[in-house]
């Protein structure tokens, strides 16, 4: 809702529809630099340029070169990217010095991890591409896409600005709209359900069941509103300036069946990403390793490694591991009910069993309230939540 933004946004749609829109991409990348530096104090702006360096240079040394692609130092930068990001991110239970008790803060670490893990893993094999230093900092940097994502390739990011121009008359309405949309859910809906999520309200005389059902149901209502709102808008933002690569992120979360139709769901470039460069590498290393016998039992042990990511990328506290930890389980247990059903009933009758109407509706039903559960967790602590349940329950 910042003016900044609406004139950086709007300045950037005047560019894109103007003869000047060859200037569209330095224009970009100088206002996600203003953004940045709105935010950043010198000493952060300087762990950030060493958080970005490296993996520019490795990038630029691998680029359309695969007989360089050697896995030793590629390993060895994911590996500076991850702990220079756990340092910087200061992951309150692993704090193992006094030093990683520091003030740097820098927005948007998150998503830069990603983007620049991808550039350096696949850069063998984009040697098509142009990738300059302003390209780089561009597609990292991209003031739209710093905050919340969502998450999109570097081969994607070209193609969208390569289309930057004024979009077709058909597309215009249909943009505009969701730009509306996503500011009504993000800044009119959303904070009002914030409110009604306040789990110590529970904690007051009086307290029923009812209010239970409010606090627990307002703030996943919370969290999807404010993302998917914020994502409708630069979408919105990027396809008025032709640029209409943005990956989707969300496609009804809620009327997930179960926990892997609701990861296929939910932060939908989020999954893509620890799909291809996480849970794939990883199964393919731990099945590899062991005995045909152990395939499944290393899937498992592959599907829980990468939910731990998840949860831990999530946040800085405990709380986001048991997060992870839970949604990975719970991802291990509808594979292992699927194949039992197959086993017993056979591909067609397991097909017919899930789809028929009461087997959906009690699956979806477990479903929502296991994901809304761990929502919890998010902004809540176990003993938090503990007291609470002991205060309802006096």
């Amino acid at each position: 809702t910042g003016l900044w933004f609406w004139l950086a946004a709007g300045g950037l749609v005047l560019l894109a529809w103007s003869r000047a829109r060859t200037a569209f991409e330095p224009a970009l990348l100088a206002v996600s630099l203003l953004v940045l530096a709105s935010w950043l104090d010198p000493a952060s702006g300087l762990a950030l340029a060493g958080f970005l360096l490296p993996p520019y240079l490795l990038a630029r040394h691998l680029w359309g070169r695969p007989a360089r692609a050697q896995g030793a130092k590629v390993a060895a930068l994911i590996l500076w990217q991850v702990a220079l990001f756990v340092v910087l991110r200061q992951y309150e239970w692993i704090q193992m010095a006094p030093w990683m008790d520091h003030p740097l803060a820098i927005v948007g670490l998150s998503y830069m991890l990603f983007r620049v893990l991808h550039l350096v893993i696949d850069a063998p094999q984009m040697g098509r591409l142009p990738l300059t230093p302003g390209g780089y900092l561009g597609y990292v940097l991209a003031f739209w896409t710093l905050l919340a994502g969502p998450i999109q390739r570097y081969d994607d990011f070209r193609r969208g600005l390569d289309r930057v121009g004024r979009p077709p008359d058909d597309s215009l309405l249909p943009a505009l709209h969701r730009i509306v949309n996503g500011l009504i859910a993000a800044f009119v809906v959303a904070p009002i359900l914030l409110e009604a999520a306040d789990i110590d309200l529970l904690t007051a005389p009086g307290t029923t069941w009812l209010d239970l059902a409010v606090v627990f149901y307002a703030f996943p209502a919370y969290i999807y509103l404010n993302f998917a709102g914020y994502t409708d808008i630069v979408i919105g933002v990027a396809r008025l300036c032709g640029a209409d690569t943005l990956p989707e992120n969300f496609n009804r979360p809620y009327l997930a069946r179960n926990v892997q139709d609701f990861w296929a769901r939910w932060h939908m470039s989020f999954g893509t990403w620890i799909r291809t460069y996480v849970f794939t590498p990883l199964s393919r290393a731990l099945i590899g390793a062991a005995r045909p016998a152990h395939a499944d039992a290393m899937l498992a042990v592959a599907v829980l490694g990468t939910f731990v990511i998840v949860g831990a990328w999530h946040g800085t506290t405990l709380n986001f591991v048991l997060f992870g930890v839970l949604h990975g389980v719970g991802v291990i247990v509808v594979s292992v009910h699927g194949a039992l059903l197959k086993r017993w009933l056979g591909k067609s009758g397991r097909k017919a069993f899930v789809a028929h109407p009461a087997v959906h509706g009690t699956s979806w039903l477990v479903t929502q309230h296991f994901v809304l559960a761990t929502f919890l967790l998010f902004n809540n602590d176990l003993g938090h939540l503990a007291e609470v349940a002991r205060a309802l329950l006096d």
